[in-house]
């Protein structure tokens, strides 16, 4: 039995800790491993964010640099050179400028300086019919414009989003008047940046969005997905703040995450798939399971070998105690270990050892007192034969007329029957003092009317249970001590009160010689002989052993004043002893 519940709480606490470490686990480690997973996500997809803004930042610089450069401006001016080949030097040196661009950066597809006189200059990489038309190609322009992005800065940009091409447009300023002369157009291929967004995306998991702020689509990905959708169902993620949310693309958990393009109004807005994440997740989870059902078995397994380890030593020493309970003295235990068990073992090996011994000596001493019990049974005829004989002295002295005699006779038989009949017993402390009075009148022949005895006894006292015989040593001291060397004057007074209710307090003071501490700690005062085997001392340790330490005789006395000694009892009446 003790097996089964050992293994049974070994087995539920180590299930319990590890059911606990296992929750802990997956909701801290698992949990925390999941959200480092989709960060890791977001920022692997944040590449395709800087690749866009590292073009448009070049962009950004490129257009600022050629819009101020002094041969631009001067050819865009129309202002004269000094000569046909000053001319010409001008011209080259922006027509390298521009074709330079083109064949550095694969994905500038074309690039125009378009003066705004009708006859003005115009440079492009492309051969085509503007020059003869460079008043028309303006108005193209500023149509184009008014549905464009307007840079904030200063110097300030138009970003337009057509069909193949991503143009950045820049007004170009005369520098003393202020006045523009001319724009310059830059035109990226949409092509390239849709390789940047398919090389930096997270293959089938990932989608990539780029709207303007007027929700027109720049680019998607893939190519054949319609995600404008997305927009409408999510219009938070056009906020200017980055944004995070968790939704559902095409049936399908999804992280979707929106974020600025610098340079540019373009919100860029990825969605990634967490299935994938789920299933490394899973994955994760089952070896966690499988983990955990292994630890179980190895834990089963523990706790079956150590509730045997543990249960074995209890069990053989459970086996020996029912043999020992059917008389067997001879059992023992074969010991087998060092540990607290074996130390049991060992103790029971001695106890068993001990007890024999005791037994066969309890034998012995019982036998002894049979022995003794005959002897006084035969013995009891002694009391009841001084009875019969004080009683007959008794009413001798009252046919003779001796009262003295017949009262102390009769103090003597009430003494002698209270001290054989009650010895080892507890008595009413109206018995004690019945005792007591009886002691007195004895004592009052032999001493006279030396002293007088007062007695203080409070009426709750009275039924209060004291130990028989327990007076006297104190009432015999202040005689003998107190009385025996006055001859007039003597005054004993023995009291009684419950003090809080809880204790009872039974006082003897004289007003006798008194004694020295050293006398009334030795229990028998002057003369040893005075007391019969029953002194102070002993009233102490009787106390003590049947009502405890707390309990106990006080004793105050002074040399030529007299002594006062003080029992203190609990309260108890006899249906509580």
């Amino acid at each position: 039995m003790i097996q089964k519940k050992i293994f049974l709480y070994i087995s539920s606490l180590v299930v319990m800790m590890l059911i606990s470490i296992s929750v802990i686990v997956y909701f801290y480690f698992f949990q925390t491993m999941r959200e480092k997973e989709m960060d890791s996500a977001v920022r692997y997809s944040n590449g395709t964010k800087q690749s866009v803004e590292l073009i448009l930042s070049f962009m950004n610089k490129t257009v600022s640099s050629i819009s101020r450069n002094a041969n631009v401006i001067h050819a865009l001016s129309g202002a004269s050179y000094l000569g046909a080949e000053e001319e010409e030097n001008s011209r080259t040196v922006v027509n390298s400028l521009i074709y330079n661009l083109v064949s550095v950066h694969e994905y500038i597809r074309k690039i125009e300086i378009i003066g705004n006189r009708e006859n003005g200059a115009y440079f492009s990489t492309v051969f085509d019919d503007v020059e003869g038309r460079i008043g028309e190609r303006n108005a193209e322009i500023e149509a184009m414009l008014k549905n464009c992005y307007k840079d904030a800065a200063e110097a300030y940009y138009f970003l337009c989003v057509n069909d193949k091409v991503i143009s950045f447009v820049v007004p170009i300023f005369q520098p003393q008047s202020g006045y523009r002369i001319g724009f310059l157009v830059i035109d990226i291929n949409r092509s390239y940046l849709e390789e940047i967004v398919a090389t930096t995306t997270g293959g089938a998991d990932e989608k990539v969005l780029i709207v303007t702020a007027e929700n027109e689509t720049v680019l998607s990905y893939p190519y054949t997905a319609n995600l404008s959708e997305i927009i409408v169902q999510y219009p938070q993620l056009l906020d200017m703040n980055q944004t995070r949310i968790n939704g559902k693309i095409f049936g399908k958990e999804s992280i979707i995450v929106s974020d600025s393009i610098s340079y540019s109004n373009w919100r860029i807005v990825r969605m990634i798939d967490t299935a994938k994440i789920n299933t490394s997740m899973n994955q994760l989870g089952q070896i966690g399971l499988f983990a955990l059902l292994f630890f179980l078995i190895v834990s089963f397994l523990a706790s079956y070998r150590l509730s045997i380890n543990f249960t074995t030593p209890i069990i053989e020493l459970n086996r020996k105690i029912k043999q020992f309970e059917k008389g067997d003295m001879d059992t023992r235990i074969e010991i087998t270990r060092t540990d607290e068990l074996g130390q049991l073992s060992n103790s029971f090996n001695k106890m068993v050892v001990k007890l024999d011994s005791l037994l066969k000596t309890a034998i012995e001493q019982e036998q002894k007192k049979s022995e003794m019990e005959f002897q006084l049974l035969q013995s009891q005829i002694n009391p009841h034969f001084l009875y019969n004989t004080l009683d007959s002295i008794r009413w001798l002295a009252v046919i003779q007329n001796v009262e003295n005699i017949g009262h102390m006779t009769t103090s003597l038989i009430q003494l002698l029957k209270y001290s054989i009949s009650h010895k080892g017993r507890v008595v009413t402390l109206e018995e004690e003092i019945n005792m007591i009075k009886n002691y007195i009148t004895i004592q009052k022949y032999r001493y006279g009317d030396i002293f007088e005895v007062v007695y203080d006894i409070e009426d709750e006292a009275w039924e209060c249970c004291v130990l028989n015989l327990i007076l006297q040593p104190l009432v015999e001291n202040a005689i003998y001590h107190g009385m025996e060397s006055k001859e007039e004057g003597g005054l004993i007074r023995i009291e009684a009160h419950v003090r809080n209710g809880v204790l009872l307090e039974i006082s003897v003071i004289d007003n006798g010689a008194g004694m020295d501490e050293k006398e009334w700690k030795s229990g028998a005062g002057k003369d040893k002989k005075m007391h019969t085997g029953i002194g102070l001392k002993n009233v102490e340790e009787r106390i003590k052993l049947y009502f405890g330490e707390p309990y106990g005789l006080r004793i105050r006395s002074v040399s030529g004043k007299g002594t006062e000694m003080t029992i203190v009892l609990p309260k108890k009446y006899r249906e509580q002893v």
